[in-house]
């Protein structure tokens, strides 16, 4: 009996992340420069977080919120998300805010998302190890949940490997370097020095 409800869980949560999965996907669909993009910083998260070895749980709710990490983009215009030129700062203060308008949206599900609202909320916030060395509006790494430091290691990772309509993509080494530049200062270290593990083993750390 017990053996019995623990796989009808197992199978009802990877469903769930299908589900997930395939909602990214489609939100994505329609811009060729982004398509795949959150399944991809999913399973890269998903895989830092492992060797960060979080509990299972804690693996899960970041996968769920990496998944979903953008889904506040549906709130502006294709004009904006699809723009080539440089954004004004109009523009770039609501792409900025994508991050909030996405925790809403989850929030308003509920249920087994709840976890992944803050998480989504605090993607894009900067990991910085002391006060002294937060800017005005910075935000210390206490602040940023551990989920969320993960998920903008690899969010920042794929989009500078990714091409854009007014740059190349970077190659694998190239943006690890990037990366591993803003150790303690808007990344989590742990989560870039888990990073670079990562990357090693996939053999794609290398010049």
């Amino acid at each position: 009996m017990y053996e019995e409800k623990e796989k009808t869980i197992k199978e009802l949560r990877s469903a769930y992340m299908g589900i997930l999965e395939i909602l990214s996907k489609y939100l994505e669909s329609a811009d060729r420069y982004t398509q795949g993009h959150s399944v991809r910083v999913a399973h890269l998260s998903e895989d830092i977080a492992r060797t960060m070895e979080l509990s299972a749980l804690e693996v899960e709710n970041i996968r769920a919120a990496a998944l979903l990490h953008d889904i506040g983009k549906i709130e502006i215009s294709l004009d904006v998300l699809h723009k080539a030129a440089a954004l004004t700062d109009e523009e770039k203060e609501l792409m900025d805010s994508h991050s909030e308008k996405g925790a809403k949206i989850i929030s308003l599900v509920g249920g087994v998302l709840k976890e992944a609202v803050p998480i989504v909320s605090a993607h894009h916030k900067y990991f910085f190890e002391t006060e002294k060395q937060s800017p005005e509006k910075g935000h210390v790494g206490k602040e940023v949940p551990l989920g969320a430091a993960v998920i903008a290691v690899a969010d920042a990772y794929d989009a500078m490997i990714t091409d854009r309509p007014y740059r190349a993509g970077m190659q694998p080494w190239q943006a690890f370097e990037e990366v591993e530049k803003g150790a303690g200062k808007q990344f989590h270290p742990g989560a870039v020095k888990a990073f670079k593990k990562v990357l090693t083993s996939k053999h794609k750390y290398r010049k």
